[in-house]
């Protein structure tokens, strides 16, 4: 079983205890099932965001004033896209395997791939009016950095919740999430940039 095999229902419920979680309450993951086929089912939330993203690329390309292929920087940003997708469960597994909390790896990463939808259709659109220079200057880094306050702690939220365990540890992860974020955003940047 993989990924592509996901049905209307399961992206329904999933998106729905996302939802629930965004509000704050504990119990939306008990719309996330802990399976093997579940882990992979969570991985279709890429193919939901993807379309965003592919708007968002096009517009940075569009309104980049260097001289780059299309090609180029189509193949890194997306390739770039992809590991993040796999970098961080990687990361992920490797810690909690570590602790002895492996049991709860699967339930923690179908959670978190599933919040990532909504994560997105937050900060795409923001990040597409910034691209666009629709969203300019000071208004532009306070909305930026509110939209990052709140995704930041919704994941603390979903990472506490599903891994339950201490407020130190989950932060560190949180931390390990953003930084890992920062780090393949500059890869791909000096990629493409040759910086």
């Amino acid at each position: 079983m993989t990924f592509i095999d996901v049905s209307l229902k399961d992206i329904i419920q999933s998106l729905y205890g996302a939802f629930r979680l965004a509000k704050g309450d504990k119990t939306g993951l008990r719309y996330f099932n802990a399976t093997y086929e579940d882990f992979w089912k969570s991985f279709y939330a890429l193919v939901l965001i993807a379309p965003v993203f592919c708007v968002l690329l096009i517009i940075k390309y569009v309104s980049n004033d260097e001289n780059i292929s299309s090609i180029r920087f189509g193949s890194i940003y997306i390739i770039t896209y992809i590991i993040g997708w796999v970098a961080f469960p990687l990361v992920i597994f490797h810690i909690l395997n570590y602790i002895s909390m492996g049991d709860k790896f699967i339930r923690y990463i179908v959670t978190y791939n599933w919040a990532s939808v909504l994560q997105n259709f937050i900060y795409l659109p923001f990040a597409i009016l910034v691209e666009a220079r629709i969203f300019t200057g000071f208004p532009a880094t306070i909305i930026g950095l509110i939209l990052l306050s709140i995704i930041l702690a919704y994941t603390w939220f979903i990472t506490k919740v599903a891994l339950e365990t201490t407020n130190i540890f989950v932060s560190s992860i949180v931390i390990i999430d953003l930084f890992l974020s920062i780090f393949l955003s500059s890869i791909s940047q000096g990629m493409i940039f040759n910086v």
